[in-house]
């Protein structure tokens, strides 16, 4: 059975940022499908499974420590750099390499917001299973939910793809070749359509 398209697609400057805010996943508990809730405000993540009741929290916000001091002993230079802390201190204990004194600092904090740009069934805040994917050869489609899943399946299925006019590359022309390829069109409707019924 062909599965019915739009015959015209137009790209509606959307990223992919634009699907994250409510992703289907798996619960690392039960196995049943659960959903991970992002607000790009605050910077927050929830991930909870409507079936066993599992849920947990993370902050996507972390801080590059930096301190950059003269021991007050001995005046030796001291430097303190740590990559990623969760939480600030006013003061942090260093012990000077030189003559071995002990003091409070107080360091420098740059903020950052961070998560996974990784590609492989996962989501990119708890890492957990993508309830929609499926295997295509040796590639694998997915999605981060149904407003995604029906996107993907307008673009597929679409025998003319418009760009429209913007100022950022967008998800449709960062997809890969196997999904852009018109030889795949049906069986990869198919696909959707099967994940969609999960």
């Amino acid at each position: 059975m062909e599965i019915s398209s739009p015959v015209r697609f137009k790209d509606q400057n959307k990223i992919l940022r634009h699907f994250k805010e409510r992703i289907a996943v798996c619960c690392p508990k039960c196995g049943k499908r659960a959903e991970v809730f992002t607000n790009f405000t605050s910077y927050h993540s929830h991930f909870h499974c409507p079936n066993c009741f599992h849920q947990s929290d993370k902050r996507l916000v972390f801080f590059e420590l930096v301190l950059k001091e003269y021991c007050k002993q001995c005046a030796n230079r001291i430097m303190v750099e740590m990559p990623e802390v969760r939480h600030k201190k006013e003061a942090i204990k260093v012990r000077c390499s030189d003559c071995g004194c002990e003091e409070s600092y107080k360091p420098t904090y740059i903020e950052h917001v961070g998560y996974s740009y990784s590609f492989n069934g996962v989501d990119p805040f708890f890492q957990l299973p993508l309830w929609y994917q499926a295997s295509f050869k040796d590639e694998l489609l997915w999605a981060y939910g149904p407003e995604h899943l029906l996107y993907l399946e307008q673009y597929i299925g679409a025998r003319l793809r418009e760009r429209n006019q913007r100022r950022y590359t967008t998800m449709v022309e960062c997809l890969p070749q196997f999904i852009k390829a018109a030889k795949n069109r049906d069986v990869l409707l198919k696909l959707l359509e099967r994940m969609k019924l999960k």
